[in-house]
């Protein structure tokens, strides 16, 4: 079923590259499967993170999804070292399902000022236990920099195949609760009123960005896998006025900054650079760009309105004159 899964994504993949290597912006990428595939991946996780970052942001959920970053690691830990790359997908969605669920048993379990304590307390454990079997292996330093870092030139067709379905898995997860999950971060008391089942759908959020972290800590590395989660939907929010507008803007900047940091990084250069590390710092610009022009935009329209209000003022005390 694998093997003929990794085919089929491997044939439709490279057809996509044939018929869209005449495309300027794009031929760059597709002249080579090695540049395709990470593209391909960059896409889908550009659209997948732009709706779970949405919500993440609208549930101030950022301290949960860097939880899960980590502790989603000893999965990947040991899928790496026990069965090579091709299990880490596998192993990580593993670990990603049980510390989904440890994650929000805790939060509905503690005390509330002793959330955060408790979601502290699952990532430094779990990201310990993949430290601890990583180590356990020998002199591993070159396998944990791949995994801190990822390497997004290496995803093979396997690995894509096996993040495509986690995130169609991840996609699936918050189109089928969306309106429940806008609800909750909007109103929590209206929503647990109203006979929402909080707890189910804060498990259905926990297990949609462990799988997107799953789905994209191979290929960015588990350190800038919360870029990926977080700089879409906050630029969203720093822009847009409703949450429609949010996800448009983040899907904007999800898909156009993994397509730029991409081409950015292929591009003949002095020294080598991350592709990875430039997907995130373009997207990075983009949210510090984002928050310049509406500071802008908000110093400008309070001292359009402080002068409208001062002709009101002057216009009156004429009339009364």
């Amino acid at each position: 079923m694998s093997d003929t899964l990794t085919r089929l994504v491997a044939a439709a993949v490279e057809a996509l590259r044939e018929a869209v290597s005449g495309i300027p912006g794009i031929a760059p990428l597709a002249t080579a499967p090695f540049l395709f595939r990470p593209f391909v991946l960059l896409i889908v996780l550009g659209f997948v993170c732009a709706l779970v970052g949405t919500l993440v942001n609208l549930r101030r959920a950022e301290f949960h999804a860097e939880a899960l970053v980590h502790a989603v690691f000893p999965g990947i830990v040991v899928g790496a070292v026990t069965a090579g790359t091709g299990m880490i997908v596998p192993a990580g969605a593993v670990a990603g399902a049980l510390a989904a669920a440890a994650l929000t048993w805790v939060d509905h379990h503690s005390r509330r000022d002793a959330s955060e304590a408790g979601t502290a307390v699952v990532l430094t454990g779990f990201f310990s236990v993949g430290m601890v079997v990583l180590l356990a292996n020998g002199d591993m330093s070159g396998q944990l920099e791949a995994l801190m870092f990822g390497r997004l030139l290496e995803v093979t067709d396997l690995r894509l195949a096996q993040a495509l379905v986690v995130s169609v898995l991840a996609l699936l997860l918050v189109l089928l609760t969306w309106k429940e999950q806008v609800a909750i971060a909007f109103d929590p008391v209206g929503a647990r009123a109203s006979g929402l089942r909080v707890l189910a759908l804060d498990l259905v959020l926990n297990a949609a960005v462990a799988a997107v972290v799953v789905a994209a800590a191979t290929a960015v590395g588990t350190l800038l896998v919360i870029g990926l989660l977080t700089l879409p939907g906050t630029t969203g929010r720093v822009l847009a006025r409703s949450v429609p507008g949010m996800v448009v803007t983040a899907l904007v900047v999800g898909v156009a900054g993994g397509w730029l940091g991409l081409l950015l990084a292929v591009s003949p250069s002095p020294r080598p650079v991350s592709p990875q590390a430039a997907v995130i710092m373009v997207m990075a610009l983009a949210l510090v760009v984002a928050v310049g022009g509406a500071r802008v935009t908000g110093a400008l329209r309070s001292r359009q309105s402080t002068g409208l209000t001062r002709g009101a003022v002057a216009g009156g005390a004429r009339e009364v004159e």
